[in-house]
């Protein structure tokens, strides 16, 4: 989350008799009754985006997990730096960082394994310039999975640590999920397969913009200087049984 618009959306399904969750990425420009889905809990509040992701996949949500970015990335470096494993490289001119000796330059990480600080993750997750569109969401379903993975690895008797991660959730985490539940999710995802998706213009979505959408016009259509309004994604043919069918397919595999 970042200042209160959730920028990063994932549904995650567990289903705990197959011993498998599957993390489906939504965009953050996907367009759901006039609003980009990325301002609905800055404007209404987490219970009309439940509400609202419910509607548009057709799950039934029974709990969900606000976290700050920048409470991630001290999460991160609780764990002591997690593994990232990019399948290809990630170069990013427009973001400029600042190494550990104060040198200034731009994004890059060359394709491999990665083990990576909290501000290094964010990076990461964040970067979207120069790179395919739907890119970052699947990069930010494999942080989560390393998260998930470094923190399996962490004992119980390890209390300092633990400690400090349930300080921060308490200071940073909103969440309707119990301590009890926390802990009961803990201990039964230990060894569990972990499938990822992300709803993207490669199966079930297409890219146009919000003045286009609501004059039922293409881009070449109009003239160069109309105001096409926000770049937004929508589902194919603007039916949203086709995003519902997609996530119940991707569950079922």
């Amino acid at each position: 989350m970042n200042q209160r618009n959730t920028d990063t959306l994932i549904l995650a399904n567990l289903d705990l008799n197959m011993n498998k969750a599957t993390l489906i990425s939504l965009p953050r420009d996907l367009f759901y009754k006039r609003t980009k889905i990325n301002s609905i809990y800055r404007r209404f509040g987490p219970n009309v985006l439940v509400s609202s992701l419910s509607d548009m996949t057709g799950l039934r949500i029974d709990k969900y997990v606000m976290v700050d970015m920048y409470a991630f990335a001290e999460l991160v470096n609780i764990l002591g730096g997690i593994d990232v494993e990019l399948t290809e490289p990630l170069v990013d001119p427009t973001y400029r960082v600042r190494d550990e000796n104060g040198r200034w330059s731009t994004l890059y990480y060359p394709a491999g394994v990665h083990h990576v600080n909290g501000v290094q993750a964010l990076r990461i997750a964040r970067a979207r310039h120069y790179t395919p569109v739907f890119s970052r969401d699947m990069r930010q379903q494999q942080i989560l999975k390393a998260v998930k993975n470094r923190l399996m690895s962490i004992g119980l008797s390890d209390i300092n640590r633990l400690s400090r991660i349930i300080k921060l959730g308490f200071k940073y985490v909103e969440t309707d999920i119990s301590w009890l539940e926390a802990f009961s999710l803990y201990r039964n995802c230990q060894d569990i397969t972990i499938n990822q998706a992300v709803l993207s213009t490669d199966n079930v979505l297409y890219a146009t913009y919000t003045n286009l959408l609501a004059t039922g016009l293409e881009e070449d259509q109009v003239a160069e200087d109309f105001d096409k309004g926000a770049w937004i994604v929508v589902p194919l043919d603007n039916d949203w049984k086709v995003v519902k069918k997609f996530i119940e397919e991707k569950i079922a595999e």
